[in-house]
């Protein structure tokens, strides 16, 4: 009987990858993963960029273009705009018909006003480009003052300096805000999504491998050579086994990609290199690494026993089956659940100490995706989540326990008719 258990393993395992769609599949999340991790430096080595450079022509009539200068690419940094080139050029305006994209500021000595401006540009220019140029002449206006003042070096410097700036929030929580809406953001798309994403897929081939077994027939020959008990578990061992093997596989993608994110560093000078130093550096503060380092087994737990249980009543509904098409329409309430905790646990940062959101992190099917997230974002303590997957575990062996009964009545059912009155029917079944 074991050998038969690892044969049936074995084999709807090797149905599940040993397909060209799956190879395809793989090899499309690999190209994906890798251009998303690498996009900027990728766009870069290819000899492109994110926007397009905007050339800034100056004709200096007043001896400072390295002010303007200085001043326009501190305000740019300042404002976080990348993508402006600032060049002296003096003979630009002597061929006004040649004038199409450039942005031209013109600097001219002004006998009242010290200084006066004007900016050539063959369209309209953007608001934003035309509010840094005038903020940059203006401070240019400002250092001429007070060159012509007889102040010394020292103070003149003292005066231009920009005005540093400390800010100090009385309300804690406000502050704290954004950084918990960036690491809820982060939890979701790391942890949630591809969970998601694998339980679909798993529900999916489930329900497809266990009616073509019931639509070919096939499905009286097994249970004649093997018990439904034995069958039941080997299909839900494969669908695990499926999911564990697959999620390892993005894991070692999304290493892949950040490999050669760090070789692309290397070679390139994108601006944007420091991102993932950035949101490493935001996860650290936040304490996210100490919060999986303590809550890492229980997660890991969560995880797989919440694997198992979709696992279990995908097989189940399946089993009541004798088409997709019919377990299409039966699995609907399963996907609603999923939908569920999916945009609870989005909306879980948003609507901060929901004691609603709380209850439903307890709830099992919903908890894998809403208890993390609460956990993570430090709405949960580390005994709150592992009472939450406690919750699961047991709520798990009686999916087991019942199930199979169902499980049983319906694999050798090939009625589409009064589906819900045999399942539930089936439950006062003795195994």
């Amino acid at each position: 009987m074991k050998n038969k258990f690892k044969y049936l393993v074995k084999y709807s395992l090797k149905k599940k990858i040993d397909t060209k769609w799956f190879k395809i599949v793989n090899v499309l999340l690999l190209v994906l993963l890798v251009f998303l991790v690498n996009m900027d430096y990728l766009i870069n080595l290819f000899g492109g960029d994110f926007e397009e450079k905007e050339n800034i022509y100056v004709v200096d009539n007043v001896g400072s273009f390295d002010t303007f200068s200085s001043y326009f690419n501190a305000l740019a940094k300042e404002m976080d705009i990348d993508g402006f080139e600032i060049i002296l050029d003096q003979d630009i305006l002597n061929d006004e018909s040649k004038i199409d994209d450039e942005v031209i500021v013109v600097l001219n000595p002004s006998n009242t006003e010290y200084l006066s401006g004007e900016i050539v540009s063959f369209d309209a220019v953007s608001r934003t480009t035309y509010e840094m140029i005038v903020s940059s002449v203006n401070a240019v206006k400002s250092e001429l003052v007070l060159s012509t003042s007889g102040l010394t070096p020292d103070e003149i410097a003292a005066l231009s300096s920009p005005v540093e700036i400390t800010e100090r929030v009385l309300n804690e929580e406000a502050q704290n805000n954004e950084t918990k809406e960036n690491v809820g953001a982060i939890v979701t798309t790391v942890l949630i999504v591809p969970f998601f994403i694998l339980i679909v897929t798993m529900v999916q081939m489930l329900g497809a491998e266990i009616n073509d077994e019931k639509t070919s027939r096939g499905m009286e020959i097994i249970i004649s050579s093997v018990p439904a008990k034995i069958h039941f578990i080997s299909k839900v061992v494969a669908a695990i086994s499926y999911v564990l093997i697959q999620g390892i596989l993005l894991l070692i993608y999304s290493g892949i990609a950040m490999l050669l994110r760090n070789v692309l560093a290397s070679s390139t000078t994108v601006t944007s290199g420091g991102m993932f130093t950035e949101v490493m550096t935001m996860l650290s503060d936040a304490g996210i690494f100490s919060l999986l380092a303590k809550g890492s087994v229980i997660l890991i737990i969560l995880f797989i026993v919440s694997f198992i249980a979709y696992a279990i009543t995908a097989a189940i509904l399946a089993s009541m089956t004798t088409n997709i098409e019919d377990f299409q329409q039966l699995q609907t309430p399963l996907m609603i659940i999923m939908l569920v905790g999916y945009y609870v646990a989005l909306m879980a940062v948003m609507f901060d100490g929901s004691v609603f959101i709380h209850v439903l992190g307890y709830i099992p099917l919903l908890s894998v995706m809403i208890a993390p997230t609460l956990y993570l974002i430090g709405e949960m303590s580390l005994l709150s989540l592992a009472l939450s997957t406690l919750l699961t575990v047991v709520v798990t062996y009686f999916l087991y326990k019942y199930g199979l009964r169902i499980y049983k009545v319906g694999i050798l059912n090939y009625s589409s008719s009064k589906l819900w009155r045999k399942m539930f029917k089936s439950l006062g079944n003795k195994e």
